[in-house]
């Protein structure tokens, strides 16, 4: 490996582990921080930072998926439906996003965090105020509503997330939780499982594009991958308000990265 290649890897491997163990805490993917980070500090142009963070991204959350599925936390059939469904929009939104100068589609993207850490913020109001369910007993009968809210999600989802290089998991766990219901453990693990499809697929179209960075996605992954894997277990201990400001600071820090930098 190219000494300045290996550099860059244990540079972003240090940053974007600090990063993980944040995101670690809430189920999300971080590839919108990535994405900024790569692009404010590490020089990537926004479309190859867009493929790269969502490569991440995907790498990140398998581990984080099985685990969820393992526990219980997951409810398999919406997920995989919405997954699909998000998969398709991934395509899409890769495609649109080719087509899109640097400029504006890294003011979109900045906008678009912006706007998530508003979903985020509203997610987090909302799983305070849930009173404790009956004990998960799995998944029941949908209607055909449930399953049309489920595809709606998942597509708008999966374009959203190629198109400006963002997890979307708010806005995925703000669906579960509001329209289709699911308690707030399996909204996460199942946010968790949806965005594998949408992250593979949307990488996976960048990619072939020649829009991601081998060096930056696997720097990228250990450290973020090492970071969430931590955080997961030692922010709990940390006061929660605490946690669930440095949590929509995050975002709102990096949508000013993009369209400041």
């Amino acid at each position: 490996m190219i000494p300045g290649q290996l550099g860059l890897i244990l540079s972003l491997a240090v940053v974007t582990f600090l990063i993980g163990t944040i995101i670690g805490f809430v189920g999300a993917g971080g590839a919108g921080i990535v994405m900024a980070l790569l692009t404010s500090a590490y020089g990537l142009p926004i479309h190859a930072a867009i493929g790269t963070a969502l490569g991440i991204m995907c790498l990140t959350t398998i581990s984080g998926a099985i685990s969820h599925f393992r526990e219980g936390n997951v409810a398999p059939r919406i997920g995989l439906v919405t997954g699909v469904a998000g998969a398709l929009g991934a395509i899409v939104g890769a495609s649109l996003s080719q087509g899109m100068p640097e400029r504006p589609l890294q003011i979109a993207s900045g906008l678009g965090l912006w706007g998530l850490a508003v979903l985020l913020y509203i997610r987090t109001r909302m799983a305070a105020n849930l009173a404790p369910g009956a004990p998960w007993a799995g998944e029941t009968a949908r209607s055909g509503r449930d399953w049309a809210a489920s595809v709606g999600l998942g597509v708008s989802g999966g374009t959203a997330a190629a198109f400006l290089g963002v997890g979307m998991a708010p806005f995925l766990q703000l669906g579960y939780l509001s329209w289709l219901g699911l308690p707030l453990r399996q909204t996460v693990g199942t946010t968790m499982f949806t965005l594998v499809f949408i992250s593979a697929t949307g990488s996976l179209a960048l990619w072939q594009a020649g829009d991601v960075s081998s060096p930056h996605l696997l720097g990228g992954t250990i450290g973020l991958a090492t970071g969430a894997f931590i955080g997961a277990r030692f922010t709990r201990r940390a006061p929660k308000e605490l946690l669930r400001w440095a949590v929509l600071g995050v975002p709102v820090l990096a949508g000013a990265l993009l369209l400041f930098a």
